[in-house]
């Protein structure tokens, strides 16, 4: 009976273990959509005043109860996330440079992710 026991306590143990690795896998890949987002709107910000939806796209950002969970959120990552918001960054940055994106994608970008939550 005790064998039992603890076959189905190991087995509740390993299942919930790979979800939660399954889920901080996912929580990375976010996080380094995230960066590269973040990215866009800094470059967004200085090089696209100009823009037709400038105006809309940061006053939404402002009111975005989404942005606001997510900038609350900066401060509590751990290494692992920090990677992966430096690398969605630095991606970001290197299309941004390579010219192959322009403030209307960027805008839209940033809409998708903080405009309409």
């Amino acid at each position: 009976m005790k064998t039992i026991i603890k076959t189905i306590i190991s087995s509740i143990l390993l299942v919930n273990s790979s979800f939660a690795f399954h889920d901080v896998e996912v929580a990375n890949e976010e996080i380094a959509v995230l960066g590269g987002v973040w990215t866009q709107i800094f470059t967004y910000e200085e090089y696209c005043f100009d823009n037709q939806y400038y105006d809309t796209v940061i006053d939404r950002l402002m009111i975005s109860p989404r942005f606001e969970r997510y900038s609350d959120e900066l401060g509590h990552l751990n290494e692992r996330q920090e990677l992966a918001w430096e690398r969605g960054a630095t991606g970001a940055a290197a299309v941004i440079s390579a010219g192959e994106t322009d403030c209307d994608v960027m805008a839209s970008v940033i809409w998708e992710w903080f405009g309409e939550n």
